[in-house]
């Protein structure tokens, strides 16, 4: 093979070697906004501005072995894999960082989410939407759970990223990247491979290495107590240790450094008997420049430079060419080359695309577990920084069905009621004597907003975040369930207390005795007798049915029944009374304090009717009648 040196780059005008700039995908200028992704050619074109047939060279001579190896040890040369999922369902990929190995990463099943928006959790733990970018909604039922291991686990996961900037920031920072990693695994192979496209698909190899290094830069730097997060480390760690990664890593660190200071490329030509060029190849590319020697140099041993010397004078084409010349020369090598590697070349697409597929599977299997976990966080964070306890509950088994929290407080109005003062919180509990509870007191005395909180700790418990509460002991239930007031729009073609039955009817229809139900002002739309009986008819139901729970109401006589609904026969739960309290009954001021106790239906009513002088006698004292004794 016949050596033909070249003192510059060829294919360019100025006879100088163009710098390959590496920059990464925008996310405002190659998002396309018919299909809400990446452009692949835009991202092509954005990764490698300048390419041409002398970069084709010299990737092949300072990938090649690499590539070689990936060939060899992932897929077949040139073959293209079709993934239908972003997530892997087998191998690394299926990593998660909210469940346990060995443990389905679903959510459990429930036969009614619509807790998640009565009770306001889907706005408090408020995870973007972001289907115009090609990625699925979340629906918090997605995290729901009812197995204590991985509840445990992910409390332990939300607790490290609580208490760790370190980990927090790696959230921040991850999200954008695997955001756009996902969108680009969406058009991969999704048109023909050309020289440059293959060239520009190297990028995708670069990513990956940043990924690699963030994660691992942040988990180095966090204090870790969670097995999430150490597994996630020691995933990681491995991922970097690998051959592969450290080949790949050093062999690109190399490579750009050579593409910023190629100074000369040798070809080798192949010519048959009458001297025709019949193949031709890359020698070498080069960080120096050749010299002019002769061949009587050589012979004698005086070129101290070596491979560097050439056997013969240079031919100034500068001064001695024509421009035509020059541009025929130029033209006639980089076609030469674009010839002898684009086969090359294009073989290589296939082969990243796979790898990165492969490799940054395990990477995208996170990213809808960092999706929820950041607004997760951010919501703990908020209460935190309220002054809200927050506590990590203990977990106990379904069938204990316990439940007893300690100062726990509604988290939505401590947002809305930011700068106020602090939230008053209650205590709650189950045992023998009550898993079911009537509230009654006055109006506007906080009633509603104690069921709430109840059922807002229950529901984030079961989505694995800490509660607001000093203490906590939770058993997980199947499901939560509310019967609150609706609006009008909701009963068309019914009248609000026949609209109220048949939910009432269908929430019965699935309750168990593992479930919390939750039930404010039902059955207040109609008359004080219609409301108590068909109110008293549920609650021996669900004494026998023996789930907890609580009902708010203003149908006192339903408490005076309590001795009744537990005779029933066949009960397995217990129903008891607890009443929201007044700090002072002469001004009417609410302490928002909810007690256990039994209350006196008429105390609240002439107490309020004491304060406005509407008891008989101060009305007939107005009009100066005295009621004889």
């Amino acid at each position: 093979m016949t050596p033909i040196r070249f003192r510059s780059c060829p294919g360019t005008t100025t006879r100088t070697a163009t710098p390959l700039r590496w920059s990464a995908p925008s996310s405002t200028s190659l998002r396309t906004a018919k299909y809400g992704g990446y452009s692949k050619d835009l991202i092509r074109a954005a990764a490698f501005r300048g390419c041409g047939p002398f970069w084709s060279a010299h990737w092949t001579s300072g990938l090649q072995k690499w590539f070689n190896r990936i060939v060899s040890n992932k897929i077949p040369r040139g073959r293209r894999a079709v993934m239908s999922d972003i997530t892997r369902e087998s191998g690394r990929g299926s990593f998660r960082l909210l469940y346990p190995p060995d443990v389905p990463a679903r959510g459990a099943p429930l036969p009614d989410a619509g807790f998640f928006h009565t009770l306001q959790i889907d706005q408090m733990v408020s995870v973007r939407r972001e289907s115009w970018r090609g990625l699925p909604d979340l629906r918090l039922e997605q995290f729901y759970a009812a197995d204590p291991a991985v509840l445990a686990w992910r409390l332990d996961v939300v607790a490290d990223l609580v208490d760790s900037e370190a980990l927090r920031s790696l959230l921040q920072d991850a999200l954008p990247m695997l955001r756009d990693a996902a969108e680009m695994r969406k058009v991969l192979n999704s048109s023909s491979s050309t020289v440059e496209s293959s060239l520009a698909s190297v990028r995708y190899l670069e990513i990956y290495l940043e990924l690699v290094e963030l994660f691992h830069a942040r988990l180095a730097a966090a204090q870790i107590h969670s097995d999430g997060f150490a597994a996630l480390r020691n995933e990681v760690e491995a991922r970097r240790s690998s051959r592969d990664y450290q080949t790949l890593s050093r062999q690109l660190e190399q490579t750009q450094y050579q593409i910023g200071h190629v100074k000369s490329i040798a070809l080798g030509v192949n010519l048959d008997g009458t001297l025709r060029v019949t193949d031709v190849g890359v020698l070498s590319i080069n960080t120096e420049k050749y010299r002019q020697g002769s061949v009587l140099d050589k012979l004698l041993g005086r070129d101290k430079a070596g491979p560097m010397v050439c056997i013969s004078g240079f031919a100034n084409l500068a001064k001695t060419a024509r421009e035509e010349e020059k541009h025929a020369l130029d033209q006639a090598v980089c076609r030469a080359l674009d010839t002898a590697f684009a086969k090359t070349i294009r073989s290589w697409e296939p082969v990243i695309d796979q790898y990165f597929r492969d490799e940054t599977a395990f990477f995208i299997g996170l990213l809808d577990d960092f999706r929820f976990l950041s607004a997760a966080v951010s919501f703990l964070l908020q209460l935190r920084a309220l002054g809200c306890p927050l506590c990590r509950p203990e977990i106990r088994p379904m069938e204990e069905k316990a439940l007893r929290l300690k100062d726990v407080c509604n988290p939505m109005l401590a947002l809305r009621t930011e700068g106020q003062g602090p939230v008053v919180s209650n205590d709650f509990g189950y045992d023998e004597k009550g898993r079911f509870y009537l509230v009654t007191g006055p109006n506007h005395g906080g009633k509603s907003i104690f069921c709430y909180s109840v059922g807002m700790a229950q529901a984030l418990f079961q989505l694995g975040l800490l509660v607001p509460a000093r203490e906590a002991v939770m058993s997980p239930v199947h499901c939560i369930y509310t019967h609150f007031p609706t609006s009008d729009e909701d009963n068309y073609g019914k009248g609000r207390l026949e609209s109220e039955c048949a939910r009432m009817s269908q929430i019965l229809r699935q309750l168990q005795g593992d479930d919390l139900l939750l039930m404010d002002e039902s059955f207040s739309s109609t008359s004080l007798l219609e409301g108590s009986y068909i109110a008293g008819e549920v609650l021996s139901a669900i004494a026998v049915l023996g789930c907890g729970g609580v009902y708010v109401t203003h149908i006192h006589e339903l408490t005076q029944q309590v001795d009744r609904f537990n005779a029933v026969p066949g009960r397995t739960g217990c129903i008891d009374n607890l009443v929201a309290q007044m700090e002072n009954v002469a001004d009417g001021t609410r302490s928002y304090r909810v007690l256990r106790t039994t209350p006196d239906g008429l105390s609240y009513a002439k107490d309020i009717a004491r304060k406005y002088g509407l008891s008989q006698e101060e009305i007939l004292a107005e009009h100066g009648i005295r009621l004889p004794d």
